[in-house]
């Protein structure tokens, strides 16, 4: 491949731009940092944008040929948004850096970091790389380049707790591409292919796939699978202000493009997913950091996604996939501003924030309306999609948990996140509202929430199965009726519970879900495992250098000094040994040559 063909591939690679951007970062000043990542965020928008639906940079790979940009109406849905939801970090972060703020990390938060400017723009063009991959390989590295740049955001506030989680959420995601690794080897031995196309979990007689199933666990993973998921929760919260924000929307859905490229269909994703949209509830309901409350919100609405891909409802899961980066972004962008005027996201130190930071209350109102699929949001019109497919394939049980699981995300994301941090008690904290770059993100976000919610057929016209849209009628009456239903016993339970005092009081604590198991009897199986192998060692270390002391002695004994090969032997006695030796040597060339014979 000569320069010019290498320039052009990389030309064609809209993730190659945004990468660029990235890398121009690290070498200039920290006041240019954000214009430069904006422009490449720009010109990557504007070459997607005179892309057609097509196959673009092709490399041929011993006999195999490569495709890295692939752009189908799927790819295409994720890239819009992966590019909107870039721009709006990267506004939502230029501002006047400590200027106003309590923050403990607003240096870091307001993009002063260079790491952190860096990855805040190669971490969404991994991203956007792997949702333009046409190859496994090309997946694969852009899903490792994904794994090490995201890192360095949970990095970023510099203390001894995010390097850990760091640690642990980098070991965490390259288990995951070790998996994908394998699983791409074997998928290559049996079928002699590298496309990224639909693989399916078991073969045509019902048997599960060793490679398949390596791929599904490698996404599952990142999709934060139950008892796969705590992640999530340990990584994400440490992060600064805008970190969190980013580190929300990318990784898990890639994972869910991943998903619904490779396994559309797949029955298992079915109960996985409506499980994933129940348990994170719970611990919400009583989580006091309410950054950590969205990162199981996070949970909780990828099962959505996964749920509507087991269903084989692909517009469901692209197209809430689509509104979830917005309204779940415009949340943790709220919660972020109040954060970084009074310091904190305990849930026990905020409250009365709506007399000062009006604007900023109602951002989040309107991102807690969405989330909950409010009628006239952009929530609304993209869960319906899922909740119909489960009701139309007649999975009463499926439909019926989904049901609950949206009620439940009004209780902990619609109504909790906006009411202890704006209303319940009185904080006694007075900040100013929004800085202005944070005003204009969360502006467009919720205008981006009520416009698309209020008239949904540009998006609908982007779906990946668009023309499946044409009988599809959001605002019908038995929409309207239902999901007003369940939001209106959903906002009375919480206001019963909240009134007679049984509702989860907010203390601060550290709650564990499935991370205790590793975090207690797994750190103390650790450490027998430890003792024992040391004492293991210690055992037979003496027994080796036992043995080892009693050899070196008896050589000692007989080679030393005092030793008998030391000694002074007679001529005579010498005489004797070598006429014995001189007879036996006889005596066997007698015996072999009569054998011989």
């Amino acid at each position: 491949m000569n320069a010019s063909s290498l320039l052009a591939l990389f030309a064609d690679n809209p993730a190659v731009i945004l990468t660029v951007g990235a890398l121009m970062c690290i070498a200039t000043p920290r006041h240019l940092a954000s214009p430069i990542l904006l422009l490449a965020t720009v010109l990557s928008g504007i070459k997607l944008y005179t892309m057609g639906l097509g196959e673009y940079g092709a490399i041929q790979l011993f006999d195999h040929k490569l495709t890295t940009v692939r752009l189908d109406p799927l790819s295409r849905l994720f890239a819009i948004v992966f590019h909107i939801a870039a721009a709006l970090n990267i506004i939502y972060a230029w501002g006047p850096g400590r200027e106003g703020s309590q923050s403990k990390d607003s240096a870091h938060s307001r993009g002063g970091d260079r790491a952190q400017n860096f990855a805040t723009l190669a971490y969404p063009a991994a991203a956007l790389g792997g949702v333009l991959a046409g190859d496994l390989i090309t997946l694969f590295v852009w899903w490792e380049i994904a794994a090490i740049t995201s890192v360095f955001l949970v990095w970023a506030p510099g203390t001894r707790a995010t390097y850990l989680a760091g640690m642990r959420y980098l070991s965490i995601q390259i288990a995951s591409g070790v998996l994908l690794l394998g699983g791409i080897v074997l998928l290559f031995r049996e079928t002699g292919s590298l496309d990224f196309g639909l693989i399916g979990l078991r073969d045509a007689d019902g048997a599960i796939k060793l490679s398949a199933l390596f791929m599904f666990l490698a996404f599952g993973i990142k999709s934060a699978f139950p008892l796969l998921h705590n992640w999530v929760q340990d990584a994400y919260p440490k992060s600064t202000i805008s970190g969190t924000i980013i580190l929300s929307i990318f990784t898990t859905k890639l994972a869910v493009y991943s998903l619904a490229r490779a396994f559309p269909g797949t029955p298992e994703l079915i109960y996985i997913g409506a499980v994933m949209t129940i348990f994170p509830i719970f611990f919400a309901l009583i989580e006091n950091d309410l950054r950590k409350v969205l990162t199981y919100s996070i949970n909780n609405q990828v099962g959505f996604m996964v749920c509507a891909i087991g269903l084989g409802a692909i517009n469901g899961a692209a197209g809430y996939a689509f509104g979830n980066i917005i309204f779940e972004g415009l949340l943790f962008m709220a919660l972020g501003t109040a954060m970084y005027r009074t310091g904190t996201s305990k849930a026990t130190e905020l409250g009365g924030l709506y007399r000062t930071m009006p604007i900023t209350m109602v951002m989040c109102i309107i991102g807690a309306l969405s989330i909950s699929a409010f009628p006239g949001t952009l929530g609304f019109v993209t869960k319906g999609l899922i909740i119909d497919a489960a009701g139309y394939q007649g999975m009463f049980w499926i439909w019926l948990t989904l049901l609950f699981a949206s009620a439940g995300v009004l209780e902990h994301a619609g109504i909790k996140i906006p009411y202890f941090t704006f209303f319940a008690h009185d904080s006694g904290k007075r900040p100013k509202d929004a800085p202005l770059g944070m005003m204009i993100a969360m502006g467009i976000a919720a205008v981006l929430c009520i416009g698309l919610g209020v008239y949904p057929e540009p998006l609908y016209a982007l779906l990946p199965e668009a023309e499946k849209m044409a009988d599809y009628h959001p605002y019908s009456a038995y929409h309207i009726v239902e999901q007003l239903q369940l939001l209106l016993w959903a906002v009375l339970a919480f206001a019963v519970l909240i009134i007679i005092k049984w509702y989860p009081p907010e203390i601060p604590s550290t709650n564990l879900d499935f991370d205790w198991v590793y975090r207690v009897p797994g750190r103390a199986l650790t450490g027998w495992i430890s003792g024992a192998s040391r004492a293991t060692w210690n055992a037979l270390w003496a027994i080796f250098s036992g043995r080892i002391q009693a050899v070196m002695a008896r050589i000692y004994a007989v080679h030393g000094p005092e030793g008998q090969m030391s000694r002074s032997w007679p001529i005579g006695f010498m005489a004797l040994w070598t006429a014995v030796l001189l007879a036996f040597v006889l005596v066997l060339s007698f015996i072999a040559s009569a054998f011989t014979a």
